[in-house]
């Protein structure tokens, strides 16, 4: 027990400008906390990616064997191999190269054909037009400096009958602009928040944030609109939108971390089409 009524937070996390990020800034960021941030990983991803998120994507992704399938910000590759292992060819890019080495050590470990490239989704010079039936981004486009310019490449890089499914944290309420309310302040029991805060949400700007102890990311705060829009200048339709939720299983096992899941959405996954 102590004595102060502050609960230590687990995230820090500040805003600021966008245009004073550079693409540099945000690939040292994932560089740096490359180790820890995999170490919270399975060989089915981090616990949020694992019980809310890729049911519902891998759902919409449906049958992958023998499709030609990108994996748009792929990390430490945990996504490709599970792509892989259903049949699809893969190609993963990341902007970190030290995520990209892990991802390399893996396959090298135990080979499955996927092949890793460094990028930035707003250049994929390195890839062909039209050479993909399936383009995946996990929980990566939230931390895209050029949105329009990435959503233009991963267009361009599909074939005319392509898809684009990706997952993002939820614009409407991620940190900022949202923060839950504690009643009292010095609980941190689930049942215990009575509401969620939103301010500023129409805000543009740079989110510096990271677990406690660790180096500092940034990614960038932007209005649904935003993607929405970028979707439909860079060429996209739309064909479906899901705020995953975790199941019965997830809240059985870990019930303090997924209950607030139950009343607002952390995530939001879109598939889109080309026009």
């Amino acid at each position: 027990m102590v004595r102060s009524d502050e609960i230590p937070e687990r995230w820090t996390s500040h805003v600021g400008p966008m245009n004073r990020v550079s693409d540099a800034a945000v690939r040292k960021g994932w560089d740096d906390i490359s180790r820890w941030w995999v170490q919270r990983y399975t060989e089915k991803g981090d616990i949020n990616r694992e019980w809310v998120i890729d049911p519902v994507l891998l759902s919409i992704a449906g049958d992958v064997r023998d499709l030609d399938v990108l994996d748009a910000g792929c990390g430490n590759g945990y996504l490709s191999r599970i792509l892989a292992k259903q049949g699809a060819r893969v190609v993963g890019v990341d902007l970190s190269p030290r995520l990209l080495a892990m991802a390399n050590s893996h396959e090298a470990r135990a080979p499955l054909g996927v092949r890793f490239l460094q990028a930035d989704l707003a250049e994929l010079s390195s890839l062909g037009a039209g050479t993909f039936d399936l383009v995946i981004s996990n929980v990566v486009l939230q931390d895209v400096r050029r949105l329009d310019a990435a959503l233009r490449e991963l267009h361009r890089v599909l074939r005319p009958t392509g898809r684009l499914v990706f997952s993002i944290t939820h614009p409407a309420f991620d940190l900022p602009p949202a923060r839950w309310v504690r009643e009292p302040p010095d609980s941190d029991r689930p049942e215990e928040r009575p509401f969620m805060a939103v301010d500023r949400y129409f805000d543009r700007v740079a989110l510096y944030w990271a677990p406690r102890g660790q180096p500092e990311l940034v990614s960038f705060h932007r209005p649904l609109r935003d993607f929405a829009e970028g979707l439909r200048k860079a060429g996209f339709v739309i064909v479906r939108l899901e705020e995953p939720r975790p199941g019965p299983e997830a809240i059985e096992r870990r019930y303090r971390l997924f209950a607030d899941q139950l009343r607002v959405p952390n995530f939001l996954i879109v598939e889109a089409r080309k026009a």
